[in-house]
């Protein structure tokens, strides 16, 4: 239906009513001579219809035959509109260069999408692309797009593959990473995993839980940091030896001690209810200001967000960019020793919520202490933890 609509704008069809004493002759008429008629009403004595504006003439003729006569009411199409504008050249022209400029503007990349998995950087691939010559704004070309894949690939050792497809303006970038075979790159030998288990701090040992490999430590016993605690090798009763890959815990109880400070006075950034924002255009990468206004002076920080408009999904070669400026002031401020002691605590709450958020930590007991120094106050906190102090040390080995 869509298409027999376009075929009639672009040879143009018009609607036209009959008066007369027999317009039912018209249509007999017409149904015998094979004359395209669509949109027919009747109306006491008259006959409504649309046809092709090429019947115009045959119209007319059947119209006198049928003893009534023909009235236009309405063109359309582009032969109307050719012939209502045929004197403004500067309309065509226009239509002309507009129709090539998109044309040719359909050859450049204007929206770039990059499908990065989690263990590559999208804007280290992004900024890879654009030093070798593929970024927003440049013109396609099918076997410099190879090239640059050819490229990126010898570039980026993390890279094992990559497709660019392009569809009309917009490019999509698919990659994938190289998968570790687990062997050596010299050798095709498989690696076997050694590893022992050392103390990452001084402490005293209270649970033991191995689970492979052999125990250096026991309960009650003090250990130092590095301190070997659970050995990879094994031995069986009829004293053979075995290499493993240590795993299990070792409980300790720790000692830690932090220092939180605040000064007396400083300096509080309050912000005000004065902004400024400035937007700005950019078509096809040349930028237009929305607002005729310049960077403020004083006090601002700036907040910056990007809108790209899509038509049919697809991004358009458009980004409107908002700028806001809000002004802020800075007020001296002095705080008072109870609010410094208030402030300290809840700084030392969101620490210790960070320090025992693995569930391999528990604090056992707590002393704090609160003093003034040089116009900073200070908390000091000093803490006995049991904790999982073991940290794995792999060791390679060639089978």
């Amino acid at each position: 239906m869509l298409i027999v609509k376009l075929l009639r704008w672009l040879f143009g069809y018009f609607d036209f009513e009959i008066k007369g004493r027999f317009p039912e002759r018209f249509i007999n008429l017409a149904i015998r001579n094979g004359l395209n008629l669509w949109n027919m009403r009747g109306e006491k004595e008259e006959l409504h219809a649309t046809a092709k504006i090429a019947d115009k003439k045959t119209a007319i003729l059947f119209a006198q035959k049928a003893e009534s006569e023909l009235f236009v009411i309405k063109e359309h199409g582009l032969p109307y509109l050719c012939r209502v504008y045929k004197n403004r050249a500067g309309l065509f022209a226009g239509l002309v260069i507009g129709v090539a400029l998109s044309c040719w503007l359909s050859g450049f990349i204007w929206n770039i999408q990059i499908n990065v998995p989690p263990e590559l950087n999208e804007y280290e691939i992004r900024n890879q692309l654009k030093t070798l010559g593929f970024y927003e704004g440049v013109r396609y070309d099918t076997k410099e797009i190879d090239n640059i894949k050819r490229k990126m690939k010898l570039n980026d050792s993390r890279i094992s593959w990559i497709s660019i497809n392009v569809f009309g303006t917009n490019a999509v970038v698919e990659l994938s990473p190289k998968i570790s075979s687990g062997k050596d790159n010299d050798n095709d030998d498989k690696k076997i995993t050694v590893s022992n288990l050392k103390s990452t701090a001084d402490g005293t040992i209270t649970k033991i839980n191995v689970h492979n490999g052999t125990a250096m430590v026991e309960v009650g016993e003090g250990v130092r940091k590095g301190q070997l605690l659970v050995s990879g090798i094994m031995e069986y009763n009829d004293g053979t030896n075995v290499m493993a890959d240590s795993k299990g815990t070792v409980y300790a109880k720790t000692c830690r001690s932090i220092t939180l400070s605040i000064p007396e006075k400083y300096d509080k950034v309050t912000d005000s209810d004065e902004f400024v924002c400035k937007k700005e255009l950019n078509i096809f990468g040349i930028n237009f200001p929305i607002t005729l206004c310049g960077n403020p002076i004083g006090e601002y920080y700036k907040n910056q967000s990007k809108l790209k408009p899509t038509l049919f999904g697809n991004d358009l070669p458009i980004t409107v960019t908002e700028e806001e400026w809000q002004k802020y002031h800075i007020d001296k401020v002095t705080l008072g020793k109870e609010d410094g002691k208030k402030i300290l605590n809840n700084r030392l709450k969101l620490y210790e919520t960070f320090m025992l958020y693995s569930d391999k930590r528990s604090i056992i007991s707590k002393k704090t202490k609160f003093e003034e120094k040089n116009n900073t106050y200070y908390l000091i906190a000093d803490y006995e933890i049991e904790e999982d102090i073991c940290e794995k040390f792999p060791i390679q080995l060639k089978e």
